[in-house]
């Protein structure tokens, strides 16, 4: 017979240890700010940009890449710094503010008065990686469409269909590569609300 004592401290080391494995470090990405040399005068001189909505998998707090074979890879205990949606339509909204120098802000519209105009951004994808010759690319892709709210602008919309080279794989390149395809957008929709 098998004394007690020492199996049931064999269980607590092997449950600790467990736990130390399953508790790994995750490390947190951050999109940097969005860079644009652009400078617009736009028609409007308010503009509200709704939550930028994104495909599932662009959607998730995990950091997520092209996969070899075709299929969407999780990052390793990698996760986004802000959730996606948040994080990208605070992004977009800063740019455009910066690009046009009208009151921009994300929604909900924290003024008392109306914004002038709405811009509605569908993403359709979201996604980059490294093939297997080392060659990477972010692929940024949907729809956009600016209403008027408080302004006599007619409505505009397109679609957009943006390709960042990737510096390499890591999760940073791949943050790296997301904002400057939301500079790419920023200019775009600036340049529709433009005189």
């Amino acid at each position: 017979m098998m004394p007690y004592f020492p199996v049931r401290a064999a269980l607590a080391t092997f449950l600790a240890l467990s736990l130390v494995a399953c508790s790994a470090p995750v490390t947190q990405v951050a999109v940097p700010p969005v860079a644009s040399d652009l400078s617009v005068r736009p028609l409007v001189s308010s503009l509200e940009v709704r939550e930028i909505s994104l495909p599932r998998y662009a959607a998730s707090d995990d950091v997520v890449r092209a996969g070899l074979e075709g299929g969407i890879d999780t990052v390793p205990a990698t996760m986004w710094a802000d959730t996606p949606e948040r994080g990208l339509t605070l992004h977009l909204a800063d740019a455009l503010a910066r690009i046009t120098g009208a009151r921009v802000a994300s929604e909900p519209w924290p003024f008392s008065e109306p914004p002038a105009a709405t811009a509605t951004v569908r993403v359709t994808r979201l996604l980059g990686g490294v093939n297997a010759a080392g060659q990477g690319r972010l692929l940024f892709s949907g729809s956009y469409a600016i209403a008027p709210v408080a302004s006599g602008l007619n409505d505009r919309a397109g679609r957009f269909d943006i390709q960042v080279p990737l510096a390499g794989d890591s999760p940073q390149d791949l943050a790296n590569a997301q904002s400057a395809a939301l500079g790419q957008l920023a200019e775009t929709l600036a340049r529709r609300i433009a005189r």
